[in-house]
């Protein structure tokens, strides 16, 4: 199959690669059918290795470069482990990306992602979604709804991360808010506020394209390059009640 590896920094080959098989009870096998270029990704590329693991295996993947990337995707089941319940083949499904200890199909720390452990699959081993095929686990794997696109479905672990920074907040309906960066995750910070009932939502951000993309979504944008943002906003309204800082 092809897939894109990352051998160093600058050095990504797309290359022929073997097609991993269902070898663990809990393993899954997925046809991907779309994968996101995240901004780690990106600085990998450009400045790797930052959790790519080189010179020494992730103990969780027990793999070191070169590494198959890409870790927003989502995919078809074709295959899986004579245990998994979870999902069965031609299921359309998302995958939670991370890497943390995990047993019988689950991971077993509640708080997972806080482990010293993390790692997460197409960074840090696995073989990503930067591929024709991946096998991860049952614990990873997330069914998405037939009216969900694969493209869209690429785009639920991103969306976890600004619809779980808003829930984390004390943001209700009517309060306001201020987003820090309109990147990706800013911008999906913006939607999930949008949601959350917020009646004014600010977006401070020094890129012309992002503050156009956060003013379509709503957001009253501010130019950080040419204004103090805390200045004007509480000029206008005295302050926010919630305050994202989304600039990586």
């Amino acid at each position: 199959m092809k897939a894109a590896v990352w051998y160093k920094a600058k050095d990504l080959r797309v290359e022929e690669a073997e097609e991993p098989s269902v070898r663990g009870a809990h393993d899954v096998k997925i046809k991907v059918k779309w994968c996101g270029i995240c901004g780690s990704d990106l600085h990998e590329y450009l400045a790797g290795p930052i959790f790519i693991p080189e010179g020494s295996p992730h103990p969780i993947s027990g793999q070191q470069a070169p590494i198959i990337m890409g870790h927003e995707f989502a995919g078809e089941v074709t295959e899986t482990g004579e245990k998994v319940t979870k999902v069965k083949a031609g299921d359309r499904v998302a995958i939670e990306p991370i890497l943390a200890p995990n047993e019988n199909g689950r991971y077993i720390d509640e708080k997972y992602n806080l482990t010293e452990l993390l790692g997460f699959h197409g960074l840090s081993g696995g073989g990503g979604g930067f591929s024709e095929y991946t096998v991860v686990g049952e614990h990873m794997v997330h069914v998405i709804p037939e009216e969900l696109s694969y493209e869209q479905g690429a785009l639920v672990e991103p969306a976890a991360v600004g619809l779980h920074a808003v829930r984390q907040s004390s943001i209700k309906a009517g309060d306001t808010a201020a987003v820090f960066g309109a990147g990706p995750i800013g911008l999906m910070v913006i939607d999930a506020l949008k949601a959350a009932g917020a009646s004014k939502i600010y977006a401070v951000e020094v890129s012309e394209s992002r503050r156009r993309k956060a003013e379509d979504l709503g957001a009253v944008v501010i130019d950080a390059s040419s204004e103090d943002a805390v200045k004007v906003i509480h000029d206008e309204i005295g302050g926010v009640d919630a305050a994202f800082e989304v600039t990586g």
